[in-house]
């Protein structure tokens, strides 16, 4: 893994896990990590530079990882993305997202916005870094993104096992209902899943275990990461707009919500 980590802090508590999670990778890929605090225009007169880095300081643990401060003056999603690409970046580290308006509820969070607008993967953390990424759970739909997504975490943690998961359905369910027609779409489901696992490269196919699961994505995903000890979720995106995620939803959005596990989104054109 080589370049920046951007990793954005407001000060708050949940941030920290944020930026301990950004000094571990960074650790582990001997990479630099860029610590960003925005300074919004719309809050007023910010602290003097000396008070803004006293509080960068003050929640960073002790490290010999390479750091540097960033106080743009933008709005908090606008600053991280723009940041991260004018460092050329690898990789973006943010926390848990928090709903501040109603416009948060029709345009997304600041995370969202970063997702959307992230030229690199972006990670959002929701847990204490106590273990490394060694186990991982990748969704896929076969489509693009979702094999962008799984070639990008098997370079980023090439040690990591890969518990790939895909979910089905029998369309309108409710009037084919046979056992089998569900054995059939089960059977055209495999056949696609096993031909996606050909072409992937030797390497990262040794290390993918694959799951079929009937139901939704999102209930697929929950029954697997409870019975698995996955730390790392990871979801391809192709970073829909902001009109296209208010009106029919996103289910990489979803995901991100109800899920409680760190999550890697990588956008399809990756």
């Amino acid at each position: 893994m080589v370049g920046r980590i951007v990793v954005g802090t407001d000060f708050r508590a949940e941030a920290d896990r944020a930026i301990d999670r950004a000094l571990k990778l960074a650790e582990q890929w001997d990479a630099e990590v860029v610590l960003v605090h925005a300074l919004d225009p719309a809050l007023g007169e910010p602290p003097p530079w000396s008070e803004l880095d006293r509080r960068m300081r003050s929640v960073l643990p002790e490290t010999d990882t390479k750091i540097t401060f960033r106080y743009p003056i933008e709005r908090a999603d606008y600053a991280i993305a723009s940041v991260a690409e004018e460092v050329e970046a690898s990789l973006i580290v943010i926390g848990v997202a928090r709903f501040n308006s109603m416009k948060d509820y029709l345009l997304g969070t600041a995370v969202d916005y970063v997702i959307r607008h992230s030229p690199v993967p972006v990670l959002v953390v929701k847990n204490r870094p106590r273990y490394p990424y060694d186990s991982i759970a990748c969704a896929t739909d076969f489509y693009p993104p979702s094999r962008v997504a799984l070639k990008k975490a098997a370079e980023m943690f090439p040690k990591a096992g890969i518990q790939l998961i895909h979910a089905y359905h029998v369309p309108f369910e409710g009037w084919q209902n046979a056992d089998y027609v569900r054995k059939d779409v089960e059977k055209a489901e495999r056949k696609v899943f096993s031909e996606f696992l050909d072409e992937l490269d030797g390497e990262t196919r040794k290390r993918v275990t694959s799951h079929l699961v009937y139901g939704s994505t999102g209930g697929a995903l929950r029954k697997d990461l409870r019975e698995s000890e996955a730390e790392l979720l990871v979801l391809g995106t192709h970073g829909e707009s902001a009109l296209r995620h208010a009106t029919i939803g996103s289910t990489a959005n979803e995901l991100l919500g109800s899920l409680p596990i760190d999550t890697l989104v990588v956008k399809g054109n990756e």
